[in-house]
């Protein structure tokens, strides 16, 4: 299920500015089928990451083991964000929100002033 939802954008400070992103919430299963991915991408990098001479021995307990972090990463998660658009609350500049994974608040660096731009929802 996805929506567009308003957010507002702060700097860490006074200013904020208003924006919107489109969010695709997960529901049980989603969630399940995102952890089980990321497990066999990790564990899949683990098997093929034994064919290495010599760093096999650091490589392969690596992987097994960012499989189990990134799975739970993953089913933590509460949703994706698809796309996105705000403003810069200290330059003013647009900025394009990437699909990514998401997590409250929602943050994008702004590629005028290189400041961290936090996105949250707008209250009601």
């Amino acid at each position: 299920m996805t929506e567009k939802i308003s957010i507002e954008s702060n700097v860490m400070d006074e200013r904020r500015t208003s924006g919107e992103l489109e969010i695709k919430i997960f529901n049980q299963s989603d969630k399940t089928r995102t952890a089980l991915k990321k497990l066999a991408l990790w564990w899949g990098l683990s098997l093929i990451s034994v064919l290495l001479p010599v760093v096999h021995f650091v490589l392969v307990p690596l992987f097994f083991f960012l499989g189990f972090f990134f799975a739970w990463k993953g089913f933590k998660s509460e949703g994706q964000v698809l796309d996105g658009k705000t403003t810069c609350p200290h330059c003013g500049n647009n900025i394009k929100v990437g699909k990514g994974e998401l997590n409250w608040p929602v943050t994008e660096i702004c590629q005028s002033c290189a400041r961290v731009v936090r996105m949250e929802k707008k209250e009601a």
